[in-house]
């Protein structure tokens, strides 16, 4: 089967057809992709199924994986340079001189570059919306086609509800060591940085998974008919009065932080439900 992708732009038919083909989403997912990166238009790209807005969402995506790898290789060299030049959690310092004054110059051009990576991400994207106005999927310059390419190699053993399974044993994990973990050096940082992985990416992608799992790819004649809107929507009603009671009763500090934790504990509950469920009522059936 033929690819949709090409190198060159590709246009929705002209005319009064226009407006039929093209998409707020395939619109909008540029705009939503400048403050969440990969994680919007990842999310935008697995749940839309208008092939107007997949098109631009991968466009997106493209662009955001590349910028994400930029910033992984960025922080990388930086975090070992200061481990081996005694600035990081140790005070080893193994690099030569030379080596580490010549390591300085390059994570600094790679520090500095950020600032154009971001100027130009934000120029891209209001292009992109420009020409998705207008029916256009345009690929940004620079952004190699990563989704085409390496997207049909991926699969996910066990299927969605494998990534509902990874937050119902994560959450745990990062919860303890977050409340009772260590309070400096690595072991804070890679909690802390669990969290936000848990907050910026499992969470939103497990929500996806859910939807994806129990409501689009859902066959109609499942025995199982969950209630996805009641398994997504609780939690969020559980996190606003969490965040009502702890500005109002508690007098916390930080309210949407607090709402955050209810947010993440109450959609806990909601996975391991969302689980239960389908593992007790689908597990012989055709719904997997």
């Amino acid at each position: 089967m033929p690819s949709d992708h090409t190198d060159e732009t590709s246009s929705t038919s002209e005319g009064p057809r226009l407006l039929e083909e093209r998409s707020i989403g395939g619109i909008l997912v540029h705009f939503l992709a400048i403050p969440t990166g990969v994680i919007g238009a990842g999310l935008v790209y697995l749940v839309s199924s208008n092939e107007f807005t997949k098109r631009n969402a991968r466009n997106a995506l493209d662009w955001h994986l590349t910028v994400l790898t930029y910033v992984v290789v960025t922080f990388g060299l930086l975090f070992i340079y200061a481990e081996l030049t005694g600035q990081g959690t140790t005070d080893a310092v193994i690099l030569p001189s030379p080596i580490a004054s010549g390591g300085f110059l390059v994570i600094s051009a790679l520090l500095t570059l950020s600032t154009g990576v971001v100027l130009w991400t934000i120029v891209v994207a209001f292009i992109a919306i420009g020409k998705a106005t207008f029916g256009t999927a345009w690929r940004y310059p620079l952004s190699p086609a990563l989704v085409d390419r390496y997207g049909s190699r991926i699969s996910l053993p066990g299927g969605w509800p494998l990534v509902i399974l990874a937050y119902v044993l994560l959450v745990p994990v990062v919860f303890g060591a977050v409340f009772s973990g260590p309070r400096d050096g690595t072991g804070f940082l890679l909690t802390w940085l669990g969290l936000f992985g848990l907050i910026l990416f499992l969470a939103p992608v497990t929500t996806v998974a859910m939807y994806l799992h129990g409501e689009r790819d859902r066959p109609p004649n499942a025995d199982w008919q969950p209630h996805v809107i009641a398994y997504l929507g609780i939690p969020v009603a559980v996190a606003v009065v969490g965040y009502a009671l702890s500005s109002s009763v508690t007098d916390s500090i930080n309210p949407g932080g607090d709402a955050v934790y209810v947010f993440l504990a109450a959609f806990w509950v909601s996975s391991i439900v969302y689980a239960v469920r389908w593992w007790t009522t689908t597990a012989k059936s055709d719904f997997r």
